[in-house]
């Protein structure tokens, strides 16, 4: 990231492994590579067990009372050629058991689930389409044609809109949930990868990894707000998500072995945090003081303090990490 000599620029390096890393709960992470869900002790830093899944993982969410985790599951092109097994699959939290497989469509890579935990959102990438899976009855409801090659999504905690993007044709499709349709299509730089509402629905952030960028739109005008580049362009930003209070965005820059601090009303870099190779994935604890970070090809992941933007553990965990999610303890 070039930044002017006015702008606080920081340069964290990795701590030691097993450090304490923030407070009560655990991290799913989804092994790409190694086809199974590694479950972290956020208190310890410690992976406390490995859950295997039917096929490749790469999506992964979880619901708001924490009891489940839901990952999407999808086979390579070699095998897909012989048999498929694309879903959604539902881990138990208490048990740490794969417990249900939802119909998903083919090839899911991101997802989103509603703030009711209702209606799950997938990307259909090979299809060009998104999924609304009913949870309840675990089948589709409806499917919607959107860009090509459907990545990212993201429903608006508000759960009026989903946003998915699509990183061939450089665009955010915009979903009206009350009204189960695309009613806008934005153009975007280019591949656009990841996207995160702010907590208060107003703003959206898309990541774009050739384009190198991140950009901010109005949710209520649908306008491009600004552009911010990152790394001169070069960083191939992946990842992304808002803290809690809505002022920081929080960006894996998988060129880079970084994240990207960015200020979330100017998107002007406030900081710049060394972790592992090829971060993509990103969560945050519910009150935000602890970022953790998916490394891919570290097979590792980061925990940063927030607050004094120190990576304080590096936890291995399973072949190429491709996302996380914190679930708080009960």
């Amino acid at each position: 990231m070039k930044l002017p000599p006015t702008v606080a620029f920081l340069l964290i390096a990795s701590a030691a492994r097993g450090q304490t890393t923030g407070q009560s709960g655990l991290i799913f992470v989804s092994n790409e590579a190694g086809h199974s869900i590694s479950v972290i002790d956020a208190r310890t830093g410690r992976v406390e067990s490995t859950i295997p899944v039917p096929s490749r993982p790469r999506g992964i969410q979880a619901t708001r009372d924490g009891k489940f985790v839901f990952v999407a599951v999808s086979e390579d092109t070699l095998v897909r050629v012989a048999r498929r097994r694309d879903a959604i699959a539902v881990i138990d939290v208490a048990t740490r058991r794969v417990v249900r497989e939802l119909k998903s469509g083919t090839d899911p890579e991101q997802f989103a689930v509603t703030p009711n935990a209702a209606v799950i959102y997938a990307s259909n990438e090979d299809a060009g389409t998104v999924s609304a899976i009913d949870v309840r009855s675990g089948k589709i409801s409806s499917t919607a044609v959107v860009g090509i090659e459907p990545e990212g999504v993201a429903v608006s905690p508000d759960g009026r809109w989903v946003y998915i993007t699509a990183e061939t044709s450089n665009s955010i499709s915009v979903i009206d949930v009350a009204r189960k349709k695309v009613v806008a299509n934005l153009l975007v730089d280019a591949r656009p990868r990841g996207v995160a509402f702010s907590p208060d629905s107003r703003r959206a952030y898309v990541t774009a990894e050739i384009g190198g960028s991140v950009t901010m739109i109005d949710v209520a005008t649908r306008e491009i707000l600004t552009s911010q580049p990152l790394d001169g362009g070069e960083a191939k930003p992946v990842g992304i998500i808002v803290s809690p209070d809505g002022r920081r965005v929080y960006v894996a820059c998988g060129r880079s072995n970084a994240v990207a601090v960015l200020d979330a009303q100017t998107l002007k870099p406030v900081a710049r945090v060394s972790v592992g190779r090829r971060p993509w994935g990103v969560t945050l604890t519910p009150n935000g003081d602890m970022l953790y970070v998916a490394n891919g090809l570290s097979n590792s992941v980061s925990a940063v303090d927030t607050k004094t933007l120190a990576v304080t553990a590096t936890i291995p965990v399973g072949a190429k990490p491709w996302g996380l999610v914190f679930v708080g303890k009960p």
